[in-house]
């Protein structure tokens, strides 16, 4: 076990992914697994150039919970994070390597954000409300529908809610691209919440692959664009 770790961790180094602290060979296994699942999915030639040859740093977040938070080029995981959670807070971290290059191509290719400098201030007003009433002791939490960021002309990879956004939207593409079957799954639980318009949103009753969705088009198309050309270089 100790030589497939060694093994693992000299291969990870070697597409510039870099563990800091303490990790388990099975958290080992499960990291290497995602890039394998990237590397399967989207025909990916260099993990290294994906993210634009910058090294990526994974460590623990000291936090409980399922989650994560990327900054820069660091992820940092929850006690109890996911396979899903990785492969999100990647995404982010292929955003940020790109300066939010994908962010802006998946946004634009399916207007999605429409009206967002609007509603950017109106949910501002929404958490100041939320705080206004709790001086009174009304802990109601406010949230409009009306003001969400709108997906635009195609379905969201896996539904959304308040805190859906550009970079969310990427980062959610970006995780459904390497497991579209747990994609497919959850955008099919979404149907499930009392929201009309959610109906709209599962996609997995018209396309048998995220992959083939809108979003999934252009996300992949993203990935083996800056993942294999050099002029992409920012």
């Amino acid at each position: 076990m100790k030589n497939q770790k060694t093994d693992i961790l000299n291969l990870l180094e070697s597409w510039k992914i870099q563990l800091e602290g303490e990790w388990s060979y099975d958290e080992i296994q499960r990291v290497h697994k995602v890039f394998e699942s990237l590397a399967e999915q989207t025909d990916a030639s260099s993990i290294p150039q994906l993210f634009n040859r910058q090294i990526t740093t994974l460590k623990h977040s000291g936090r409980p919970g399922r989650v994560g938070r990327t900054k820069g080029s660091e992820i940092s995981l929850d006690a109890n994070w996911t396979d899903w959670t990785f492969a999100h807070e990647l995404g982010h971290r292929w955003n940020n390597a790109w300066d939010r290059l994908p962010e802006q191509r998946l946004r634009q290719a399916v207007g999605a954000g429409k009206l967002e400098w609007i509603k950017r201030t109106l949910r501002g007003f929404e958490r100041r409300l939320e705080r206004a009433l709790k001086k009174f002791d009304i802990n109601k939490k406010i949230d409009w529908p009306t003001l969400w960021y709108k997906p635009g002309d195609a379905p969201p990879p896996c539904g959304a809610d308040r805190n859906f956004n550009a970079s969310e939207d990427l980062a959610e593409s970006f995780a459904a691209t390497i497991f579209p079957d747990e994609a497919k799954t959850r955008a099919s639980d979404v149907a499930t919440r009392a929201i009309i318009f959610a109906k709209s949103w599962d996609w997995s009753k018209t396309f048998n692959h995220f992959l083939e969705t809108p979003r999934g088009q252009i996300t992949l198309q993203t990935i083996k664009e800056l993942g294999s050309h050099r002029e992409y270089h920012v």
